[in-house]
């Protein structure tokens, strides 16, 4: 007699969507915001999910999500790939898909942020989308931007500047890595982007108007390059406060460097009617930064050089 192999189960895609958010989140109330439905829906969904699964994938204490159980961790990665083509066919099965090539211009800086993954996200929802990216210095962005060589470009500009749509603003920050050793009384080795960078621009006048001397100790204009530069003690940089990521530190004031001020991050579209992908894709974007970009945490001790 044969026996017939029981089909597997079906995961609900409503439901793997909530418990991506909750597991991002570990929180039942911003997963509830984040698809529009109250905590007690949301608290259906998982256990429904659990139900299907057979497993626990939650660890819960009083209603608050501690941690992801070793089930729910190898959900998880599942979830999201399943999530992914869901989207991606959904989106090339719609009239309204995105379509369209998108000139993108962006500071040197974005390659410190998750750029490549908020782009590798974007096209995983709008895969007919195709992306065209160069990085610039800020001046020859909005240049260049003027110009319409660009559909949209992000940029750095001087707080109250009119160049374009304001997203953030950030505080910049004198920057070291753990072998730099300080010499309050000698020419300050600046670690900076090549001319037309708004960081570069900001810290020389900040030096100069308090006179301080300075000198170039190393210039790229990769990302990478400084951060290298930097960890390895071959001068100072400066950076917005959300870049600094260990080794690197931000100078204490015993080296009795000048303040250094708010900047804005701002956008312009290069043409005054965009087409819907472009201004989909500076939606998206400005979203991202905004949520990067949201105030920290008080920064831990090990990342402020507490310079004597």
């Amino acid at each position: 007699m044969m026996h017939r192999t029981r089909p597997p189960a079906n995961f609900d895609i409503d439901c793997l969507r909530t418990f991506l958010l909750v597991a991002d989140s570990m929180s039942f109330s911003r997963a509830a915001e984040g698809v529009s439905r109250s905590q007690s829906t949301v608290s259906q969904q998982i256990t429904k999910l659990e139900n299907q699964a057979g497993k626990s994938l939650l660890v819960r204490r009083k209603g608050r999500v501690l941690e992801l159980t070793s089930e729910g961790g190898k959900l998880l990665d599942y979830a999201r790939r399943i999530l992914q083509l869901n989207d991606e066919a959904y989106s090339s099965m719609s009239d309204a898909a995105l379509r369209g090539f998108v000139r993108l211009g962006v500071p040197l800086d974005f390659f410190g942020r998750n750029f490549t993954s908020w782009l590798s996200a974007f096209k995983a929802i709008h895969p007919m989308v195709g992306l065209e990216v160069e990085s610039n210095q800020s001046e020859n962005l909005i240049k260049r931007s003027n110009r319409g060589e660009f559909d949209l470009t992000f940029f750095k500009q001087e707080n109250g500047a009119s160049h374009g749509e304001v997203v953030l603003r950030e505080q910049l920050v004198w920057v070291s890595g753990p072998k730099f050793a300080p010499n309050r009384e000698s020419s300050v080795p600046l670690i900076l982007f090549p001319e037309g960078c708004a960081y570069r621009k900001f810290g020389v006048r900040a030096l100069e108007a308090d006179k301080r001397p300075w000198h170039l100790s190393f210039v790229s204009p990769s990302f990478e390059c400084m951060k290298s530069a930097v960890i390895d003690g071959m001068g100072v940089t400066v950076l917005a406060r959300g870049l600094v990521t260990a080794p690197m530190r931000v100078v204490g004031h015993g080296l009795r460097l000048p303040q250094l001020p708010p900047i804005e991050l701002a956008y312009a579209y290069g043409r005054r009617s965009p087409p819907r992908v472009v201004t989909e894709l500076a939606n998206y974007l400005s979203e991202e930064l905004l949520q990067a970009g949201s105030p920290p945490q008080r920064m831990p001790a090990a990342l402020v050089a507490a310079v004597a």
